[in-house]
């Protein structure tokens, strides 16, 4: 599989000087912070107004395409004609924000291990499953989803070969057998915490205007729970690896001091760990960590953009081929660094914005975060408490009950300077290499 820089490449390609950028990108939290402050003195966002999913014959089809992805990594051609790495990096990973930011949490729909699942009549609640306190519903974990996440990423940025059509094989074939022993055990809703893929599109779909007639509270209204930030943290964590894993700086430190397994594997998980530490840290009395999402989906597009209008198309070309069909056709797209910088921006930027409006109006409704010593059973309360509120009365009516605007504004100022250093560390590893 062809490696892309997925930035524009060189800081002289940006269309501005790029510390005009990163003054902007700071100027953008801070203006959007003080708009919302102003404007927004009262909790405003209530029921997202979920829209039903449909699916129909799509689930079958996509087993099919998953099948025949796995088998032809086993079986298919050994070289970078095979499209399984296509599939599973580009497909995959990267085309399932954009599809679930416009059509919601679609890999729920679809997920090829449901459907196996289903289809081997496995019992729906699982041989075993851990007895629930009494009288309490614990909050759903995703650590299991963090962890695979994990495991995803090392493959895909530090694993040497991982294009190689073999090693795609083995790792779809591994990774489809554990989730359908575990969710044997405990039952199909194993995957929505536990298959990183279902957690991600249901992440990223929380965007979705097709899903949410209000997206914004659609993010807003994010069910907490363990693991959502430490999640979240390897989903970004990894995107600034991958943008920093690319530098002419990385990779001369990799080829002084060897074990280039080793040392990468160390950099991405200490980078992961310190996203997740700063928001711990900084984010105070809050839990902002559903103001992540739109962050983390801002960055993804942004930095894989180039990737996605490139390898995307191609890949599926590789697949037309094999049938020896469009034998001679070819596709070499090369986008304007100019265009694609100004996109990137905008991603990130928008990302950061939306970001901020959902952090204050968690702050507005009192929702408590881990650095209080609060529980995650204690914060699931709160949020849901917010959001009865707001569906019971007028989504969007000024006298809704919360916090004072004081109050909250004093909460959100560590969360305006972490997210000013996140927009300086998103345009910065974009635009320089």
């Amino acid at each position: 599989m062809t490696v892309l820089a997925h930035g524009v490449g060189q800081s002289q390609d940006l269309p501005l000087p790029l510390d005009l950028v990163l003054q902007a990108g700071a100027a953008t939290v801070v203006v959007s912070f003080l708009v919302v402050a102003v404007w927004w003195k009262h909790p405003r966002l209530g029921d997202p107004g979920t829209r039903p999913a449909r699916s129909g014959p799509l689930r079958h089809l996509v087993l099919a395409a998953a099948l025949y992805v796995v088998g032809n990594a086993f079986l298919g051609p050994r070289g970078p004609e095979n499209p399984a790495a296509h599939a599973l990096f580009v497909w995959l990973w990267v085309g399932l924000v954009p599809v679930s930011v416009v059509f919601g949490p679609v890999w729920r729909e679809v997920n090829p291990l449901r459907t196996l699942f289903r289809l081997l009549r496995l019992p729906p609640g699982g041989w075993w499953s851990a007895p629930s306190p009494a009288g309490r519903t614990p909050a759903a974990t995703r650590w299991p989803a963090a962890l695979f996440l994990l495991a995803f990423v090392w493959l895909e940025l530090v694993v040497p070969h991982h294009g190689e059509p073999l090693v795609v094989g083995c790792w779809l074939l591994g990774y489809a057998l554990l989730q359908l022993a575990c969710a044997a055990v405990r039952g199909e809703e194993w995957f929505a915490r536990a298959d990183c893929f279902e957690v991600y599109s249901d992440l990223a779909g929380r965007l979705s205007p097709l899903r949410h007639r209000n997206p914004l509270a659609g993010v807003a209204r994010t069910p907490p729970g363990p693991g959502l930030a430490v999640f979240l943290a390897v989903w970004w964590g990894s995107t600034i690896f991958d943008s920093a894993s690319g530098s002419p700086a990385w990779a001369g430190f990799l080829q002084r001091a060897g074990h280039p397994v080793g040392y990468g594997t160390a950099g991405l998980v200490l980078l992961c760990a310190a996203v997740l530490l700063s928001v711990r840290l900084l984010s105070g009395r809050l839990d902002v960590t559903a103001s992540l999402i739109p962050i983390a989906v801002g960055y993804t597009l942004a930095h894989y953009v180039s990737l996605l209008l490139v390898e995307a198309p191609r890949g599926v070309l590789l697949a037309v081929q094999q049938w020896g069909l469009a034998e001679d056709a070819r596709w070499d797209v090369a986008v304007a660094p100019g265009v694609l910088a100004g996109a990137q921006i905008a991603l990130i930027l928008t990302g950061h914005v939306v970001g901020v409006v959902v952090a204050h109006e968690l702050a507005l409704t009192g929702t408590p975060g881990a650095a209080a010593g609060t529980g995650a059973s204690k914060t699931a309360g709160a949020v849901a408490a917010a959001g009865a509120a707001a569906s019971a009365g007028a989504s969007a009516a000024p006298g809704m009950p919360g916090r004072p605007a004081l109050a909250a504004l004093a909460d959100e100022l560590p969360v305006v300077l972490l997210m000013i250093g996140y927009t300086w560390a998103g345009l910065f590893l974009l635009f320089v290499r």
